[in-house]
């Protein structure tokens, strides 16, 4: 059995503004609908090669969207995953229902290892700035993100706040204009390797796109990335398992799922 954790946003689907920007060459199909406007989408190719990956692999979506945005995304869950991952590894849910053995052995985690979210959001509130910070959201009572205004905040004081806080044990991460703000236990290889010692496999894929998407493909037999992702670009090392795609956009992801059905078609028959 071969076991392929993907993320999904920029990696299996994507959102108006990528599609425009990497143009697909079959018709795109909606992915994700949020009041009544599509917000994600597939191509008719791609949605036809999940389902085969699907149903050939034991295929665990992985994302850092809150449990309720993962739920919106009809198409991955018109799937039924046995298992899925959402909320940056902070929650595995299990044929559509929350793990609680892993949620309290990631809380257990988090309180041993960063101090409370109190003092972290006091901590911020000493350095954090109007000028620069828009609007916070709190995620699955786990992380929060910060959207902020890059054109007033400073990369030499994003710094200040990654070197602060890491010692407290939360990780900051800035993505286009979100600001993160995890615990630094709470990861999506973490869950992964949590799963991975509760599932049969022979061989483990990984796919992502973003510096978040790094220790997964770490840990991994063989992972992939795009060339329009950012963590070719943040990476502390190159992966030597990883395949550095040329592609972007629904074509990565076509030669992806093509790929991974290959690799299936490879594995010794029982």
């Amino acid at each position: 059995m071969l076991l392929f954790t993907s993320d999904l946003d920029r990696t299996l689907i994507y959102s108006k503004r990528m599609m425009a920007n990497f143009p697909p060459l079959t018709t795109p199909v909606e992915a994700e609908r949020k009041d009544g406007e599509v917000m994600s989408m597939m191509t008719e190719a791609t949605t036809k090669l999940l389902h085969q990956v699907h149903e050939q692999t034991l295929f665990v979506p992985v994302t850092t969207r809150a449990l309720h945005q993962y739920e919106r995304i009809h198409l991955i869950k018109e799937l039924c995953p046995t298992f899925a991952i959402t909320s940056n590894g902070g929650t595995i849910l299990e044929k559509g229902c929350p793990n609680e053995e892993w949620a309290k052995i990631l809380r257990k985690r988090i309180e041993d290892t960063s101090i409370p979210d109190a003092d972290m959001l006091r901590r911020f509130n000493m350095v954090k700035s109007d000028n620069w910070l828009q609007r916070s959201f709190y995620v699955d009572e786990l992380f929060y993100v910060h959207h902020v205004d890059l054109t007033v905040l400073e990369p030499d004081v994003v710094q200040v706040i990654i070197q602060e806080f890491d010692v407290l044990g939360w990780h900051v991460l800035l993505q286009g204009r979100k600001l993160y703000f995890l615990p630094k236990v709470l990861t999506k290889e973490a869950a992964i390797a949590y799963l991975k010692e509760h599932c049969t496999y022979d061989v483990h894929v990984a796919a992502g796109d973003s510096i978040m998407d790094y220790g997964m493909l770490a840990m991994a037999d063989i992972g992939y990335t795009p060339v329009h992702g950012d963590l070719k670009d943040k990476q502390p090392r190159v992966l030597e398992n990883t395949i550095y795609s040329a592609n972007s956009g629904e074509a990565f992801t076509q030669s992806l799922l093509e790929d991974v059905l290959r690799l299936v078609a490879k594995q010794p028959t029982v």
